[in-house]
């Protein structure tokens, strides 16, 4: 049985260069292939990612478009309440909690709508103790308004349901890896070794770690830290490099279209994330069959680095464990003979858009969601 949905909404601020919007349009790209009509609802023609949409969707813009600022979801949610009554659709999709803040306001001016929003990070941040039932309220008027949260691992949905407890939350794996995905064949550089690094340059990153543990790694042996990516705390994190001592030695080249070429020669991908859902970056390293040195900042990361030729998860936030674990890392054989891509293969765009559908079938009997 083949599970269709006619039409599906994804709400989107702008075309932020980060990963949920990445495995949104991976999702978009296969709805559009078995014949949904997919639309774009995004807020402002904005972002590194905008040439990234899929050929086939349809992009509804704001006009005036709202951009990011102090209590722009809210302004966002109202805003796209109209464009949402026009294109009608059987499924509002949000793509992670960032914009779960859109809920309330569509559901409350749109009921009959579907809306199905994907779990991207831990549901609450740590809070102080005076402030956790505040938290906790929120968190409920939010997703009370959600007909289906959706989880990108096992472990996660635990996670979360601890948060939101007789709440059922589903689990459907992240796209990760487009369609036909293929690797360049790894190429050893005969320069010093690549440490690369990827991801938006904030604080949830916490890039300035990467820097850190690496001055600690170059001051040891030769070797060599790209950053890709961009953000606020570009700036900061090359003045952190040159003070200390290792700006000729970290490139910090912005967002870039040939991450394939660049994982392809590298010795091992660094994460030094404070917390993550499901980090894609990983995923996508591994299945080159590149090691992985990564923070404990989310629980699908002992899963997916499942033995010492895979890399490593360090529990310590200090520069110098993530330093010896980057040393034994990229020491490890260049290749792994499929090893490590073994770990990458169930995170296909194919199997989780088929997931997404048959998830959406279960949200309401009000339209036709089989076929």
């Amino acid at each position: 049985m083949r599970v269709t949905i006619p039409s599906i909404a994804i709400l989107l601020h702008d075309f932020n260069a980060g990963g949920t919007e990445a495995t949104a349009f991976r999702l978009a790209e296969e709805w559009v292939a078995r014949g949904c009509r997919v639309t774009f609802v995004v807020g402002a023609d904005a972002g590194a990612m905008r040439n990234r949409l899929p050929s086939g969707a349809v992009l509804r813009l704001l006009d005036p478009p709202i951009r990011r600022g102090m209590m722009s979801r809210w302004r966002l949610a109202r805003a796209m309440v109209p464009i949402l009554r026009q294109v009608r659709p059987d499924i509002v999709y949000i793509t992670g909690n960032f914009h779960l803040w859109l809920a309330p306001a569509i559901d409350r001016a749109l009921p009959h709508l579907r809306i199905v929003a994907k779990i991207s990070n831990p549901l609450l941040p740590p809070l102080p103790r005076v402030l956790r039932p505040l938290g906790a309220r929120m968190l409920r008027r939010l997703t009370d308004r959600v007909d289906l949260l959706v989880a990108m691992a096992p472990e996660l949905a635990r996670r979360d349901r601890a948060m939101l407890p007789g709440r059922p939350i589903h689990v459907a794996p992240e796209p990760n890896l487009p369609r036909g995905h293929h690797p360049l064949p790894r190429q050893r550089d005969n320069g010093p070794p690549q440490v690369i690094a990827i991801g938006r340059l904030e604080p949830q990153k916490d890039m300035a770690l990467a820097v850190r543990a690496f001055a600690r790694l170059r001051a040891r042996r030769p070797a060599r830290l790209t950053i890709l990516g961009d953000g606020p705390e570009r700036a900061k994190l090359a003045a952190l490099a040159r003070r200390l001592g290792v700006a000729d030695d970290v490139d910090l080249p912005g967002f870039v279209d040939d991450v394939p070429r660049r994982l392809a020669g590298a010795a091992c991908l660094l994460m030094t994330s404070r917390f993550e859902g499901f980090p894609a970056v990983p995923v996508e390293a591994l299945a080159a069959d590149v090691p992985v040195v990564s923070t404990d900042s989310t629980p699908v990361l002992r899963g997916l680095i499942a033995s010492p030729s895979h890399g490593e998860v360090v529990c310590s936030r200090d520069p110098a464990a993530i330093a010896a674990a980057l040393e034994r890392a990229i020491a490890l054989p260049f290749r792994s003979d499929g090893a490590r891509a073994t770990s990458a293969a169930p995170y296909a765009a194919p199997q989780a858009a088929e997931r997404y559908l048959e998830l959406f079938a279960m949200t309401g009997d009000e339209k036709p969601c089989v076929a």
